[in-house]
């Protein structure tokens, strides 16, 4: 009987994230990964055509005099500044995306371009400058994250929508994924 009791009372817990936050995370990681890698591979592949205009266009100089020293304030800003870019997709369930089928499928169309405008820069990046950019990017598994956790909001949010408390414990994952990334960023790159 008192089993049963715990049993019952565990199920109607409310969750801090949903059910299938991690499948779902799992699915969006692997998608910006695999944007990532495959860029790098058209541009790596194809070679000096497309890598030297994607050096003009990218325009990188991979030197230790053009990263500031660790500081606060700096890694404060990086976070900020990929905080929208990571937790946007929260907001579709907030707008009712989810409620219409035209609706889901043009939010996701404007995931899938954010995945792409945001993985697809630095895979061309990595197929046209090579190993030599990996100094200057030790944050980027941790940002990829972020950018699927928030891209993993809206996929659950497709099934069943967020409660209050599960998106705020989103954002909340978002924004400490991007801090510690922000962190790694400022510290680990080479700098002056």
């Amino acid at each position: 009987m008192a089993a049963s009791e715990l049993s019952r009372r565990r199920r109607t817990r409310p969750r801090w994230l949903p059910a299938e936050a991690g499948r779902t995370w799992l699915y969006a990681y692997a998608a910006v990964w695999a944007t990532t890698l495959t860029t790098t591979a058209v541009v790596g592949l194809v070679g000096r055509p497309v890598a030297a205009p994607a050096r003009r266009l990218l325009g990188l100089t991979l030197t230790a005099h053009g990263n500031p020293p660790p500081q606060l304030g700096h890694v404060l800003a990086l976070a900020a500044h990929n905080l929208p870019i990571a937790s946007w997709p929260l907001l579709l369930g907030v707008l009712g995306a989810h409620h219409h089928r035209a609706a889901t499928h043009v939010a996701d169309g404007l995931l899938l371009a954010c995945i792409i405008a945001n993985a697809a820069p630095v895979g061309a990046a990595l197929g046209a400058y090579g190993t030599a950019l990996l100094p200057f990017i030790p944050q980027l598994p941790l940002e990829w994250g972020a950018l699927a956790l928030g891209a993993s909001g809206w996929l659950a949010q497709r099934r069943a929508a967020l409660t209050i408390r599960q998106g705020l414990a989103m954002l909340a994952l978002i924004a400490c994924a991007l801090l510690c990334a922000a962190i790694v960023e400022s510290v680990g790159v080479p700098h002056r």
